[in-house]
């Protein structure tokens, strides 16, 4: 009897570590599956696309984890950086131009605007897995979740319309003058006068003097951890929409980083500008990453319509729009957009001119 107990002991011990063992299996994949959805819903460095303008440029995004031939800088390796391949003649030229400056790595102008025509609206579709009809985007009205109230109503102080944050507020630009930059050169900074705070303040005060009511969040929400920017600016987004239920657009501006193979960093170039200007990238989340956002369309209704203004009114100033599988938070408010405004190529200046026009165009649609 005692040594039929002890195997039947010992069975049951190993049907417990069976158990335990298929226990932590499906944790572990569960865990795992949590990560991928919260990676969709937010920042997507897998995300990787191939952009092509005209038939000499492609552009790709590639996640930090791929750029080991890139230029050692610490301060880009949290990008999202665009590798830049460019074929025939275009790419003669690139490769002779590697090193300046006694191993330094050349910032050079680029035009990234795809050569839209006066009016016209180009989007890059970053494996956003769905279709869009652009024109019929464009002649249907501003939907019914955009419509605000009279022009006065726009600037009581008390119920602003506009919120403009910065998930990646610490994103910094080029000395001015810099042809060059180096391993060693910072692109990130908390000095709130030349980081993406200093270009969401000239945003806000543009759009405050065109009589629509902003606030500016200066929060630093990439800070501490950049792994966790996104769900940082997500609490301040709820925090100011709880407060101030006015708020119909929320606008989340950053800067992009875009490198070719050899180093060369790649400003954006708005060309048909008197003065240098920063190139705008208005970017558009979807649902197709896993986020709860089913209204996705409302945003790029209102992007498609904005697109088509900066292209009228100051043509080569945009960028294609860039549609993308995650949300980007954009699922909280129904005109949420994320700009890119020049990369880390462009000065701190180009990027505020750029700012001014995108604020006076913002404005004008919106009312």
């Amino acid at each position: 009897m005692d040594h039929r107990m002890q195997r039947f002991e010992r069975r049951r011990e190993k049907l417990v570590r069976a158990y335990r063992y298929i226990l932590c299996i499906a944790s572990a994949a569960a865990l795992c599956l949590c990560a991928v959805y919260k990676t969709g819903d937010h920042f997507t460095p897998e995300n990787l696309r191939s952009i092509t303008l005209g038939k000499e440029i492609t552009f790709s995004l590639v996640s930090a984890k791929e750029k080991k031939y890139l230029p050692k800088n610490t301060s880009l390796y949290e990008d999202e950086l665009y590798l830049v391949e460019q074929k025939g003649d275009a790419e003669e030229k690139a490769d002779t131009n590697t090193e300046v400056m006694g191993g330094d790595y050349p910032i050079t102008p680029l035009d990234m605007s795809g050569g839209a025509a006066k009016g016209e609206v180009l989007i890059n579709d970053s494996g956003s897995g769905v279709t869009v009809d652009i024109a019929e985007l464009l002649k249907s009205p501003m939907p019914e979740a955009l419509q605000t109230g009279t022009v006065s109503e726009l600037s009581t102080n008390d119920k602003p319309t506009v919120l403009i944050i910065h998930t990646h507020a610490t994103e910094c630009y080029s000395e001015e003058g810099a042809q060059s930059y180096s391993d060693s050169t910072s692109f990130r900074t908390e000095d709130k006068s030349k980081n993406m705070i200093a270009v969401g303040k000239v945003l806000c005060d543009t759009l405050n003097s065109h009589g629509i009511s902003s606030i500016h969040c200066e929060t630093l929400h990439d800070a501490e951890d950049y792994n966790s920017s996104y769900p940082n600016s997500l609490e301040s987004v709820k925090y100011y929409l709880e407060k101030y239920p006015s708020i119909k657009y929320v606008f989340d501006l950053h800067r992009d980083a875009i490198i070719r193979e050899n180093g060369e960093l790649i400003k954006t170039s708005a060309v048909s500008e008197p003065q240098d200007t920063a190139q705008v990238m208005t970017l558009v989340g979807t649902n197709t990453a896993g986020a709860d956002h089913p209204e996705w369309r409302v945003n790029l209704n209102f992007a498609l319509k904005l697109q088509q203004r900066l292209t009228e009114s100051h043509p080569g100033i945009a960028r294609p729009v860039n549609l993308r599988s995650a949300s980007f938070n954009q699922q909280y408010a129904p005109g949420s957009l994320l700009f890119e405004i020049g990369s880390c190529g462009n000065t701190l200046n180009e990027a505020k001119r750029a700012a001014v026009l995108l604020g006076e165009e913002l404005a004008e649609l919106i009312k």
